[in-house]
């Protein structure tokens, strides 16, 4: 029997990796129907229950160690692991996590990974240093296969595929239809505009107005509906907003699987995101979206779809924004088939994961 153990963001409430655990664990059993899974987690409870799996607590050294001596594979990703910009931990606990692969002469891959930034030498080093010794890699960028090759990992030990959440299936409308009338919007012959940022990045009273601007400028002709992809995080933008915003602007407060999350974004026109995977989530369910960077992963997924950021939050632009969703919805017609295209484009990536796959089981 395969046992794998899967290592990653997994067991924080962020929409984004549970759907990547989600499809990852869905391909597995489609190809072993047998295979064991175990996730590093959180919160192995809530994981446990969420994806049928059995779990362990990510920072215990022990039950992690002995998770990885009973497999026979160990998959590190999806997401972007393997960067020291937003935290210097980050990537010290995912290479040490391969490094106990590696020194239990397992079968170690990484899968659909977004590589950096990374900005310290000797990190670069380290990556590379390991990845080497990996079984292989895919990426989910053009751009991370180039920063591997430049920092000295072997050419022929990584493939681009692309993030596996754009295996996710559309749902049925439905549910998504049902949140927005718990939202008790006014006028349901709107079309409806999401946004979906990071709270963090409008910490500043500047931002924060700039923010509200936007929001009340889109709600003088949309429902404007605020969607937190990481829940812990980005529900709190409801308290920063929501005493200054037009009534037709409304947040999103509660908690929601992803098949939900889904269904509530087939129920959107446009969407304004500067999360990855909500870009990603409006790709899957064939919804025109505008995408604002943070992090180079942002430029990553676009340029794959031979799409640009409008801005970037260092130099924020409402007046851009509004003027995008603008012409995204007078050019309707022709925006929903770029989307339609570049999903269908990137699923035929998705069989370079799978041949890997194939191989490993």
């Amino acid at each position: 029997m395969n046992k794998v153990v899967i290592s990653g963001f997994y067991g924080f409430h962020n929409i984004g990796d549970e759907a990547i655990l989600k499809t990852l664990t869905q391909q597995l059993r489609k190809l072993d129907p047998e295979i064991q899974i175990t996730v590093l987690s959180h919160n192995p409870q809530e994981t446990m229950e969420k994806f049928d799996v059995k779990a362990v607590k990510r920072n215990d050294v022990f039950k992690v160690f002995g998770a990885i001596l009973r497999c026979n594979i160990l998959l590190s990703g999806g997401g972007s692991l393997l960067q020291d910009d937003t935290s210097a931990r980050s990537i010290h606990y995912y290479l040490a996590i391969i490094r106990m692969g590696l020194m239990l002469k397992k079968d170690v891959f990484l899968i659909s990974n977004g590589i950096g930034p990374i900005i310290r030498e000797s990190n670069k080093k380290r990556v590379a240093r390991i990845v080497n010794k990996v079984n292989h890699s895919t990426v989910r960028d053009f751009n991370s296969q180039q920063l591997l090759i430049d920092i000295g990992v072997k050419p022929e030990k990584v493939s681009v595929s692309v993030d596996m959440v754009v295996a996710m299936d559309m749902q049925s409308p439905d549910m998504g239809e049902k949140i927005l009338n718990e939202l008790k919007i006014m006028d349901q012959d709107r079309k409806n505009v999401a946004i979906a940022i990071r709270q963090k990045d409008f910490r500043t009273e500047e931002k924060r107005l700039a923010l509200i601007k936007l929001a009340n400028r889109l709600a003088e002709r949309y429902n404007v509906i605020f969607i937190p992809f990481y829940y812990k995080n980005d529900t709190k933008i409801y308290d920063d907003l929501h005493a200054f915003v037009d009534s037709h602007v409304y947040f999103i407060t509660e908690k929601y699987n992803t098949d939900v999350f889904m269904s509530l974004l087939e129920n959107m026109d446009i969407l304004v995101g500067s999360r990855l995977h909500s870009l990603i989530f409006s790709l899957v369910a064939e919804v025109p979206f505008i995408g604002i960077s943070y992090d180079p992963k942002i430029e990553n997924f676009m340029h794959m779809i031979d799409m640009e950021p409008i801005c970037s939050m260092a130099d924020f632009k409402p007046d851009a924004i509004e003027e995008a969703v603008y012409a995204f919805d007078n050019a309707y017609a022709s925006q929903k088939k770029i989307v339609v295209d570049a999903k269908q484009t990137l699923r035929k990536r998705l069989a370079i994961n799978d041949e890997m796959l194939k191989k490993v089981l």
